[in-house]
């Protein structure tokens, strides 16, 4: 199998190419193959071109595209997985990363009637100089994930993943003393890529708590979903926050991917119910479904439960 890797770092002399040496190491010697795009060496054009604005934004096909974006969105569609490694520049990928989303996520190829295949996985590997801690407390962390995961992969990949090296910012003591370690990381997750996810994956007994939700929602940070699990059945309590009491039902299927119906009632009396699809994705250790949900009443919404 082959994993496509966009790599963005204007420097060779960078703990970054680091993360991608070791990473496509991880890659062969687990017996795969990778195709790479080092955006700076290419001299990737980064600002999307006025035939292109236009393009897009009237939702045609023509012009035809430039021959640079088309070699990119070839790459992706002979590959089984998708790889991103740059550093972080103000809770964003570097400004030729993102043109590179802009150019490449062309109407017809992205979005609209797609060409663009169905990958396997995704993975984006991220250097930064800040520390977890404070990547959290600042939404630093959750912004990135929103745009990379929700917005520029949503719908595209069947599993995706985010990994951030942090604390390797150059003054800080820090960065010796993750190097090694966050290099290891890199190898495993280029080894271990195309592992198939274990057949015991269960959710009987875990809990997850609502992290994010639509405004329509009524679950919230104060929910807390109780889940078990037989076979490919699926079933949970739920409570707290505007929440009384509330239950869910549905099955699994072969990604753990979930679909199930539920209904609660609220504080304030009303009894709701709706159906929702949700999907797995493991960010960081933690285990994560996006949900899209729907209301009896037909209003639609979207939200993200993580596990406790």
């Amino acid at each position: 199998m082959k994993v496509f890797t966009v790599y963005c770092h204007p420097s060779e002399d960078s703990f970054t190419r680091h993360v991608r040496d070791s990473f496509l190491k991880g890659i062969t010697d687990s017996g795969h193959e990778y195709e790479l795009s080092d955006l700076y060496r290419m001299g990737f054009r980064t600002d999307m071109s006025e035939d292109e604005y236009l393009r897009d934004s009237n939702y045609t096909t023509s012009p035809q595209l430039a021959d640079d974006v088309l070699a990119e969105q070839e790459k992706i569609n002979s590959a089984d997985a998708i790889a991103f490694i740059y550093p972080v520049f103000w809770t964003e990928a570097p400004a030729k990363l993102v043109g590179w989303f802009d150019r490449v996520w062309s109407y017809g190829f992205a979005y609209g009637d797609k060409t663009m295949k169905m990958l396997d996985k995704a993975l984006f590997m991220c250097t930064s100089g800040h520390d977890f801690i404070t990547l959290e407390q600042f939404g630093f962390l959750e912004s990135m994930k929103n745009v990379m995961l929700g917005d520029r992969l949503a719908k595209r990949v069947s599993e995706s993943d985010f990994v951030v090296f942090d604390g390797m910012s150059k003054e800080k003591k820090s960065r010796q003393d993750n190097w090694e370690k966050h290099l290891e990381t890199a190898y495993n997750k280029g080894f271990t890529l195309f592992e198939k996810p274990r057949d015991d994956f269960s959710l009987d007994g875990r809990n997850f708590v609502a992290v994010q939700n639509s405004e329509s929602g009524e679950v919230s940070e104060q929910t807390v979903f109780c889940y078990h699990q037989k076979d490919n059945a699926i079933w949970a309590e739920y409570l707290g926050g505007s929440i009384v009491k509330g239950f869910l039902i549905g099955t699994m299927d072969g990604n753990h991917c979930l679909s199930f119906s539920y209904q609660h009632l609220n504080i304030n009396g009303e009894l709701k119910s709706g159906s929702c699809h949700s999907r797995p994705c493991v960010e960081n250790g933690k285990l994560r479904f996006y949900e899209e949900w729907q209301w009896a009443s037909g209003e639609t919404g979207t939200s993200m439960i993580e596990e406790l």
